[in-house]
C-alpha cells in the first residue's frame, strides 16, 4: 500500500505469463467464442457425413487447425497488450474508490467510474472488467485487488 491508499504491484515476466493465460481463457469462454466453437463442432458433424471423404478428412484436419489458430491467435493478442500496458519491471497501481476505479501503469494513468462497467471476472492473477456498449475490456492484476474492490465492482457493474 502506498500513503494515498493505492496498492502497487512490480510486474514480473512470471506475473505477465499466469494473466496471459488468464486473460486469454476467460476471452476464450465468452457467448461470442462459445458460439464459434458450437459452429466448429457443427461443421465436423455435418460435414462428416457426407459421401466425398476427401472433404471430410478436409474439414476434420481444418476444424481443429482454426481451433488452435483461434487459441494461439488470441494468446499472442493478449500477451501483446498485457507487456505493453505491464511492462516487466514497472510497477502497476490501483485503487477502487466508491465511484471510480484509478490505475497507473507503463502507458500512463486512467480513471474510469464503476458504472462504465457491465462485467467483472477474475481469474487467478487477473480480472477483466468489460466496459458498457462495447466489447472493450480493461485488466488489472487481481493482486490490487481485495474483496472489498472486488464487492464495490460487483454492486457497481450495470448489465447492458
Amino acid at each position: 500500500m502506498t500513503e494515498d491508499g493505492m496498492r502497487a504491484i512490480t510486474m514480473t515476466p512470471q506475473l505477465l505469463r499466469d494473466m496471459t493465460r488468464d486473460v486469454a481463457t476467460l476471452l476464450l469462454r465468452t457467448r461470442h467464442a462459445v458460439a464459434l466453437w458450437g459452429v466448429m463442432a457443427l461443421a465436423i458433424v455435418v460435414v462428416t457425413r457426407p459421401t466425398d471423404a476427401f472433404a471430410a478428412v478436409v474439414v476434420c484436419v481444418a476444424v481443429p487447425a482454426l481451433a488452435l489458430a483461434m487459441v494461439v491467435g488470441t494468446r499472442r493478442s493478449v500477451r501483446r497488450a498485457l507487456v505493453a500496458a505491464f511492462a516487466p519491471g514497472t510497477t502497476v497501481w490501483a485503487r477502487v474508490e466508491p465511484d471510480a476505479l484509478r490505475m497507473s501503469g507503463a502507458l500512463g494513468s486512467s480513471q474510469t467510474s464503476l458504472s462504465a462497467y457491465r462485467e467483472v471476472r477474475v481469474r487467478g492473477s487477473a480480472a477483466v472488467l468489460r466496459l458498457r456498449g462495447s466489447r472493450t475490456f480493461v485488466v488489472v492484476p487481481s493482486a490490487l485487488l481485495t474483496d472489498e474492490d472486488l464487492g464495490l465492482l460487483g454492486a457497481a457493474v450495470v448489465r447492458d
